[in-house]
C-alpha cells in the first residue's frame, strides 16, 4: 500500500533535489561604461518615468520604499573626495510618477 505513495514522493525529491540558481541582478553591473557622478545620475534621471529608470539601469531595483526606487552595488564617482558612492535612492513623484531627484549614498 506504501508503493503507490512512494513513487510520487520520490518523484517531488528529486526535483527539489536539482539546484535551482537565477543569476544575481548585480553581478558585473557598473551603471555604464564608466561611473557616473551623483550630479550625472541626476540630470541625466530628472523627468524620467519608471521604464526610463529600468531601461537606464539595466534592471529593476533593488529595494522600493513607497515612491522611492534603491539601486545597490553601483559606482559613482565623487571625484573631489577620490571617492565612490555604491547606493542610489531614485524618488519619483506622487503626482506624475516622474523622477525628481537622486540621492547617492556611500
Amino acid at each position: 500500500m506504501t508503493t503507490p505513495l512512494l513513487l510520487p514522493l520520490l518523484c517531488l525529491l528529486s526535483i527539489l533535489s536539482f539546484p535551482i540558481s537565477a543569476p544575481s541582478q548585480d553581478i558585473g553591473f557598473e551603471g555604464g561604461a564608466s561611473p557616473y557622478t551623483p550630479q550625472q545620475l541626476h540630470e541625466l534621471l530628472v523627468g524620467q518615468n519608471n521604464i526610463g529608470v529600468i531601461n537606464f539601469f539595466g534592471r529593476t531595483p533593488n529595494h522600493q520604499q513607497g515612491f522611492d526606487w534603491i539601486y545597490n552595488r553601483l559606482l559613482i564617482e565623487i571625484p573631489e573626495r577620490n571617492q565612490y558612492f555604491t547606493t542610489a535612492v531614485v524618488c519619483f513623484s506622487h503626482g506624475d510618477h516622474r523622477v525628481w531627484q537622486v540621492v547617492c549614498y556611500p
